[in-house]
Order: C-alpha cells, then sequence, then structure tokens
C-alpha cells in the first residue's frame, strides 16, 4: 500500500476569503458540499472534529484532529473514516488541508489530501474534491 499518493485540486472563487472560510467552518453551509453530513468541532487546534452522516442508508461517523486554523487562509485537519477498511490508527489518517490564496485579484481555494492507501481511492478523492469544490464556489458566489 503505497501512503504517498495526495489529491490535489482548487478553483477561482470570485468572493472575498471571509466569505470562502466561512463555507469550510460553518457546518450548515459545509452540509451542503460534504454530503449532508454533520460536522461538530470547536475549531481549535488540537480538537475533535467529526462527520456523521448517512450514506446510502448506512450510519456513518468519520473522525480527526484540528490540526492548524488560520482563519481565511488556512485550515487543516487529519481524517478517518471507515470505508477505506483501515483500522482506526494513527498511520491510516489522512490529512486534508485547505487553503485559501489570492491571485490577480481572484481568490483560490486549494485542496489536498494526503496519505492515501491506493491509486483507486485517490482517482475517487480526485472526483470528490473536484466535484466539492465547484459546490463551494456556486454556494460563496450567490
Amino acid at each position: 500500500m503505497s501512503k504517498e499518493l495526495i489529491s490535489k485540486s482548487s478553483v477561482d472563487i470570485n468572493a472575498s476569503s471571509f466569505d470562502i472560510w466561512e463555507a469550510l467552518v460553518k457546518p450548515e453551509i459545509a452540509k451542503e458540499y460534504f454530503f449532508g453530513a454533520e460536522i461538530v468541532t470547536d475549531w481549535e487546534v488540537g480538537s475533535s472534529i467529526t462527520f456523521k452522516g448517512e450514506f446510502n442508508g448506512n450510519r456513518y461517523e468519520e473522525k480527526g484532529v484540528l490540526l492548524n486554523v488560520k482563519p481565511n487562509s488556512q485550515l487543516q485537519y487529519s481524517h478517518w473514516s471507515h470505508f477505506d477498511g483501515l483500522p482506526d490508527e494513527p498511520e491510516n489518517y489522512r490529512t486534508w488541508t485547505f487553503d485559501i490564496t489570492e491571485e490577480n485579484g481572484t481568490n483560490i481555494l486549494s485542496i489536498s489530501e494526503d496519505n492515501i492507501p491506493t491509486e483507486k481511492q485517490k482517482n475517487r478523492s480526485d472526483e470528490f474534491w473536484t466535484e466539492a469544490l465547484l459546490k463551494i464556489k456556486r454556494l460563496v458566489e450567490k
């Protein structure tokens, strides 16, 4: 199993970094692009973050720890899901990093997800993040 696979996606968003940040940290907005998942956290570095929901009729709970919280700039947390079929152990957590940067008057939202176990899962992450970023773009450009 290769742990060096990384999924990366980005999108230009015609909105303020504050509006993009709000989409990342407000559970009612995040629910729109995380397939209805309820996000529970206090947004403090070192705190837990959980994603609870239902997928194809099955209840799930995914979890992680907040690693970096820089408002309007970067949000980073670890993430573990039983959908990967791997034990809940530190080496099986992925790291999700959201970066908001400004370039030529436009904000860019980028996501990277590392520690992906297989090429198939990387491809799935690539598809998921491309779709999620486009949903975020639509939500904040309203």
